[in-house]
């Protein structure tokens, strides 16, 4: 390959040489640089990255159907199917449960497990949509 210097560039836009390769090599290299670099990825999650949230860190204790697994129960975890307890507790106390732990000395909160709490509007959704 030719080493390209301010002449050779010059040479190549005004005789309309081979733009494409121009292109090839610099312009797609350098953007591919520029998105490595500079571009911070932003991740949206899913309805179904949720319920994979839900499944991976609450559902050992809870129970696929929010009614309690059999450790759970063990544990002391609350029946989320249970019409009485989604009454008793509004989405703020749930999401400060999630956030913050419960009375119950074997909850760890999300935020220790690694789970992004932007996702907590969503969660409380899940724990909801068990008594329906």
């Amino acid at each position: 390959m030719k080493n390209l210097n301010n002449n050779t560039l010059t040479f190549y836009l005004l005789e309309g040489l081979p733009l494409k390769k121009l292109f090839s090599y610099c312009v797609i290299p350098a953007t591919a640089i520029f998105s490595l670099y500079f571009v911070q990825p932003s991740f949206t999650a899913s309805a179904n990255d949720v319920k994979l949230i839900y499944k991976d860190t609450c559902e050992l204790c809870h129970g696929s159907d929010g009614k309690g697994s059999e450790a759970g129960k063990q544990f002391g975890v609350p029946d989320f199917s249970d019409p009485d307890y989604q009454r008793s507790r509004t989405d703020e106390d749930m999401k400060e449960s999630m956030t913050k732990g419960t009375k119950n000395p074997n909850y760890v909160p999300l935020g220790d497990l690694g789970v992004d709490l932007s996702h907590l509007d969503e969660l409380v959704q899940i724990v909801r949509g068990f008594s329906k």
